[in-house]
């Protein structure tokens, strides 16, 4: 039962193997290894991207077997106030397309394909050497392995060299990355001259003990914005010195997964993810679209790019006035039968992709075409401009609603004090979270130091422990109070993306993915308190709501009935950005209403009480599910339907 002991057990061995830096190995042989050691079985030869599991143990993967990045195996979900746990059994040979989410008490046989932006839910099987695809997976046709070149032979050295190679550059990585830190603190001890010095204060009594705390978390806050700009921007030159001084340029074409260009790919990916942890806040931003091209990109001019994942740099081109929206895969390699295939990726002028959706490396999209959100784009052949894609399968639709009457200026094409104004605030929105760890390290110290120099190291321990916890707690209360102050409370409203208030919101956004979410929220997933949490911030939600998600944004929109269960990565999206203009509504979940994982319910949208949603499943914009229905699909429909359909 939920809440139980088993639950219990099973959420801490969650939340301990996340905090793990996974990211600095996966897609290297060393991921697997870390795999097997936390349970799972897993054969030779085994090529895992950006894999996340929620029972290892309960988890096989045949020899020879590829999975792809953003690769979601939820062999654990809460539903009906239980927690459910099964198998997964990954045959030989399989191959895993990128953001598929497999839950538990299912199988893919030997040679048997799952397509990109697919979800197999619990009880459905890939017969061996079959193509399935779509949320539900549906078969799609044969696979002949007769179809790829045979899997090059590898020696035992060359194994061995690989690792040692995977290992020194992620430990390289660290390294590096970790040196901007240096000219960081240099900054701000040079800055902290002796007229601002608090201790003075404390010794001759002026202040208490926890005034002085105030005063070096204020003081050390200030400081440390120059000091963050410094550091963020020596991030931003080591990656690009190490990308263009030690890897070469990748082409499109084929090679095996134990060569030189694999390796040389896979590091250009983990300089990319080393560097989010620093860099998450460029993302979203007028700064974002730099970034790109100094990574190799191509993007055209008055594009707006998010958290894109995947990303092969010298593969992309981005035409001018492009949106690229939350969480996209876009354009990520394909793995299958030990070869690694890269091919260009173009998106074209004024094109618009939605959150989640999945963009294959090999795509060229037309102009003015939208993606919609969580959706698969269908083969170049079918594009044309001006269309409209929704689902997987991709569904043609053959009308869109468009925004229309506000002025170009305040969408596509802003004034340069625009542009300087939204730069301004969002150089604040970057900086900010790293002067706030950085002010925090400071004064936490310098609190424990007296207790160091009398050698109490039992009380310095107590006192780090205590103030890491309490860290977190006002990690959370700077972002809410920083909502509150900024934006106030959401609701029903449209506006243009070059007004102060999408800055203003997106920065209450950034801050709380990139300070709120990693630093406290985090770690309160799958517990009653993360509910309480989301409550301060103006969320509506019930008694003995289960939330293993964080994925929220507008929170005054988001209304949750009692003991509803949102199992993981599941969003109630109050807001969209097609054209341009920032819609936000709200979003109405209600009582004993049980989203499956990765589940996306639009603004607009109602579900009734007692409704369940499968896994992947898109509830669209002003939709409403009946009370006591089951759903499943992008877009969503009918269970029976999509079972049958199955």
């Amino acid at each position: 039962p939920l809440w139980g002991w088993t639950y219990y057990r099973w959420w801490l061995a969650n939340r301990l193997i996340e905090s793990a830096p996974v990211y600095m190995i996966a897609g290297s042989p060393l991921y697997a290894g870390w795999l097997r050691l936390l349970g799972a079985r897993i054969g030779p030869e085994v090529v895992l991207g950006t894999v996340s599991l929620r029972v290892p143990e309960l988890v096989t993967i045949g020899e020879g077997a590829s999975l792809g990045n953003g690769v979601n195996l939820e062999n654990a979900r809460v539903e009906g106030g239980r927690l459910h746990l099964g198998p997964i059994d990954i045959g030989a040979h399989a191959c895993i397309g990128s953001y598929v989410v497999i839950e538990g008490d299912t199988t893919v046989g030997e040679w048997g394909h799952l397509e990109g932006q697919s979800a197999l839910a619990g009880g459905q099987a890939v017969p061996a050497r079959k193509v399935w695809h779509g949320s539900p997976a549906r078969e799609r046709g044969e696979f002949d392995p007769a179809s790829l070149p045979p899997r090059p032979a590898v020696t035992r050295q060359r194994l061995h060299w690989e690792r040692l190679c995977y290992g020194a550059g992620a430990l390289a990585v660290a390294v590096l990355f970790f040196m901007p830190v240096f000219p960081t603190f240099m900054l701000i001890d040079w800055l902290d001259v002796e007229a601002i010095a608090v201790r003075p204060l404390l010794d001759d009594g002026s202040i208490t003990a926890w005034q002085a705390f105030g005063l070096r978390l204020l003081k050390f806050f200030v400081l440390a914005l120059p000091a963050s700009a410094v550091f963020i921007l020596a991030t931003v030159l080591l990656s690009a010195l190490i990308r263009w001084a030690f890897l070469p340029r990748m082409q499109a074409g084929r090679w095996p997964v134990h060569s030189n260009r694999y390796l040389a790919k896979w590091l250009v990916n983990l300089i990319q993810e080393a560097s989010l942890a620093v860099l998450h806040g460029i993302y979203a931003t007028v700064y974002s679209a730099s970034w790109y091209r100094l990574l190799g990109a191509r993007v055209g001019r008055e594009t707006e790019l998010s958290t894109a994942l995947g990303v092969v740099p010298d593969m992309l081109t981005l035409g001018d006035g492009c949106f690229i929206a939350d969480a996209v895969m876009l354009g990520d390699e394909h793995i299958d039968g030990g070869w690694m295939s890269v091919q260009p990726t173009v998106v074209s002028r004024r094109s618009f992709v939605g959150n989640g959706a999945y963009v294959p490396d090999g795509t060229t999209i037309p102009e003015n075409v939208l993606i919609g959100v969580m959706s698969a784009v269908p083969r170049n052949a079918a594009m044309q401009p001006g269309d409209t894609w929704l689902g997987a399968p991709p569904l043609h639709l053959p009308a869109r609603e468009l925004v229309a009457g506000f002025a170009e200026h305040l969408t596509f094409a802003p004034s340069r004090w625009r542009k300087l104004a939204r730069g301004s605030v969002e150089a604040f929105r970057i900086a900010a979270p790293h002067a706030l760890v950085i002010a925090a390290g400071y004064a936490i110290v310098l609190d424990a130091m007296p207790l160091a120099e009398q050698g109490r190291w039992g009380a310095v321990m107590l006192d780090l422990a205590v103030s890491g916890v309490l860290f977190g707690l006002a990690t959370f209360l700077f972002v809410a109070v920083f909502k509150w102050l900024a934006v106030g409370r959401y609701g029903q409203r449209a506006v243009p993306m070059w007004t102060p208030f999408v800055w203003l919101s997106e920065a209450a956004t950034n801050l709380y993915e990139g300070v709120a979410v990693p630093w406290f929220l985090r770690y309160l997933r799958g517990t009653p308190w993360l509910s309480d949490a989301l409550r301060l911030l103006g969320a509506d939600i019930g008694r003995g709501v289960y939330l293993d998600t964080t994925d929220f944004t507008e929170f005054d929109c988001v209304h949750i009935g009692e003991h509803s269960e949102l199992n993981a990565l599941c969003c109630p999206q109050t807001h969209l950005f097609e054209d341009r203009v920032m819609k936000i509504d709200h979003v109405r979940i209600g009582s004993r209403v049980t989203l499956g994982p990765r589940c996306t319910v639009l603004y607009g949208a109602q579900l009734g009480d007692g409704a369940q949603l499968g896994p992947l499943t898109l509830v669209m914009k002003g939709e409403g599910t009946p009370a006591g229905t089951r759903w499943h699909g992008l877009p969503a429909a009918p269970w029976r339907q999509a079972v049958t359909g199955a």
